[in-house]
């Protein structure tokens, strides 16, 4: 899970429910509505960070997503996994 938190009055905003195993990595778009979340369920989730939802679950890699990066915008992003493939979303 994901715990979205308030950092001004330090409180849990949110705990985003999904992935089936570790989330080992985490990335927010430059708008601040839309993450990306990496795991050992080798899936990347896409998040909503407006209405605390998840707007997509992406497969494809063969193990954990180790690491994911998100556009500015937030319409593209790209994971990679500890199986050295790179997936364009």
């Amino acid at each position: 899970s994901l715990k979205v938190w308030d950092l001004v009055s330090m409180t849990q905003k949110a705990c985003l429910q999904g992935h089936s195993k570790a989330v080992g990595i985490v990335a927010i778009s430059g708008d601040g509505k839309t993450a990306v979340s990496g795991s050992n369920d080798e899936t990347m989730r896409v998040w909503d960070l407006v209405s605390m939802t998840q707007k997509a679950c992406l497969e494809g890699h063969s193990g954990w997503v180790t690491s994911v990066a998100i556009s500015e915008d937030g319409k593209t992003a790209v994971s990679g996994s500890g199986m050295s493939t790179l997936r364009v979303w």
